[in-house]
């Protein structure tokens, strides 16, 4: 996978952030996103979010919220097990 890729899911994952909780968040890749307001409720909406926008069903087996815990962790998730390549 290419750089430009991964960026490019980061900045989707960034922006379905954003607009999950109503601010622009700047994040860098390991940023623990509980600190910028990710509790149950967002993760599951964001999950959801990424579901649609992707076209993918996220298996309950990475449904662990440290799968969840970073831009990095969440990117990596949907490119390597997922494919997804924007």
């Amino acid at each position: 996978m290419t750089f430009p890729q991964i960026t490019s899911i980061e900045e989707s994952i960034t922006d379905e952030l954003s607009e999950l909780l109503g601010r622009k968040v700047n994040l860098e890749k390991h940023t623990d996103l509980r600190d910028e307001g990710l509790d149950s409720i967002v993760t599951i909406k964001l999950i959801i979010n990424l579901e649609v926008k992707f076209d993918i069903q996220i298996e309950d087996d990475d449904l662990l919220i440290e799968n969840f815990s970073t831009l990095n962790k969440i990117s990596n998730l949907l490119s390597q097990k997922y494919g997804v390549l924007t």
